[in-house]
């Protein structure tokens, strides 16, 4: 009997070891590495805009990695029990200090599997154009429910076959009343993402969509460009 359950206890433990090994594949490590994604940005009222973006790899902390975006901000991507974290500054500050527990941007959830489910803080990007030179950004906060749909989908970036890839689809809805002449106005975000071993974020889209023309709807792809 004590042979079978130490049998037993082992295979647990291999196999804690194995999926957790597996679900930090989808977490890009690798320090000094310089990746590249081309972005499509579509404004509220239609202009259309293509650029790249770059994420370079700073040497890790711990089980966090920063990040050097091309823009000059740093954001950090923490490996916790409970899934893949994005910090920015303050957070990872307050994180350090142990006076904050912060799931501003939980990325994936853990344990990988199709259909968990989590919430994750966000905030809207939407601009609000009053008159002619008037725009404000909104900035509002949000709850995003996200939802793991795929676990081993393959897509394809520029006819290469990316497989087994992690499709995560989120929904957030929030509401803003400005005050007179303007009532309230109701917006939805709409996003999907996908993560591919190895490799971390290859594809990301995401809408947000209000039902006032002061702000209209934006759309925001981004893809990664996948080395030969």
């Amino acid at each position: 009997m004590y042979k079978n359950t130490y049998r037993y206890l082992v295979f647990v433990i291999l196999f804690a070891i194995y999926s957790c090994k597996g679900e930090q594949e989808y977490f890009l490590q690798k320090e000094g590495k310089k990746i590249f994604y081309d972005v499509f940005f579509q404004d509220k009222e239609n202009k259309k805009n293509n650029y790249k973006q770059s994420y370079y790899f700073l040497p890790r902390e711990g089980d966090t990695i920063p990040v050097l975006k091309n823009d000059g901000e740093i954001v950090f991507y923490a490996q916790e029990k409970e899934g893949i974290f994005k910090k920015n500054v303050n957070q990872f500050i307050l994180s350090k200090l142990e006076k904050e527990k912060t799931n501003y941007n939980l990325l994936i959830a853990f344990p990988i599997s199709k259909n968990l489910e989590w919430e994750s803080n966000d905030k809207t990007t939407l601009q609000m154009k009053v008159g002619y030179d008037r725009v404000f950004n909104t900035d509002l906060p949000f709850k995003l429910k996200n939802k793991i749909v795929e676990t081993n989908e393959t897509i394809k970036i520029k006819g290469k076959k990316i497989k087994n890839c992690i499709k995560i689809e989120s929904y957030g809805k929030t509401s803003y009343n400005p005050g007179p002449p303007l009532g309230n106005i109701n917006i939805e975000i709409f996003s999907t993402s996908w993560f591919a071993k190895g490799l971390g974020l290859v594809r990301y889209q995401r809408e947000e969509n209000s039902d006032s023309e002061t702000m209209g709807k934006i759309i925001y792809e981004k893809t990664m460009l996948i080395d030969d």
